[in-house]
């Protein structure tokens, strides 16, 4: 009986083994889509003062409701897109819960009540809920043990820059 040591192939390693110079790149754009992020998750509070003055009319109760509604798909949604992220990956993920969080933050502009207000909440927080699974999905597939820390670093800086 012969034991021989399997042999891997450079397409079976991880990504970390081998390093783009682009990695440090794709952690400031993660960055950033936290920033953007981050924005998209309280623009509601500096924006509802104005909003009731116009077409809303809503009591606090209400208010309370609404900015509230982007944290219930949020948090419910987080271990799911964990899941999602390990089976799809990361860069379809990402880009199709960008575009979901952009056009629904965008057409809160269209908000006619508080159903309409809630339904878009909730459609931000459903987006943005992959947005930290993939980013640290993609740290941990593209560097080091040794270069983590900094990248996540690095990466959460966009989440005290947002707010």
């Amino acid at each position: 009986m012969s034991t021989t040591v399997p042999t891997v192939k450079p397409g079976n390693q991880p990504a970390a083994s081998f390093p783009s110079p682009l990695r440090w790149w794709v952690v400031g754009l993660l960055s950033l889509g936290m920033v953007i992020g981050y924005v998209d998750r309280v623009n509601l509070t500096v924006a509802l003062p104005e909003m009731i003055k116009g077409a809303l009319a809503l009591d606090k109760g209400e208010q309370g409701m609404a900015l509230s509604a982007f944290f219930w798909t949020y948090t419910l949604l987080q271990i799911p897109a964990g899941m999602l992220v390990d089976r799809y990956g990361v860069r379809m993920l990402y880009f199709y819960g960008f575009l979901l969080w952009s056009i629904a933050s965008a057409a809160t502009t269209f908000t006619t009540g508080l159903a309409s207000l809630i339904a878009f909440r909730l459609l931000v927080g459903t987006g943005e809920s992959v947005v930290t699974s993939c980013s640290l999905r993609y740290i941990g597939l593209h560097f080091e043990e040794k270069k983590r820390g900094l990248a996540v670093g690095l990466y959460m800086t966009g989440t005290k820059v947002g707010p």
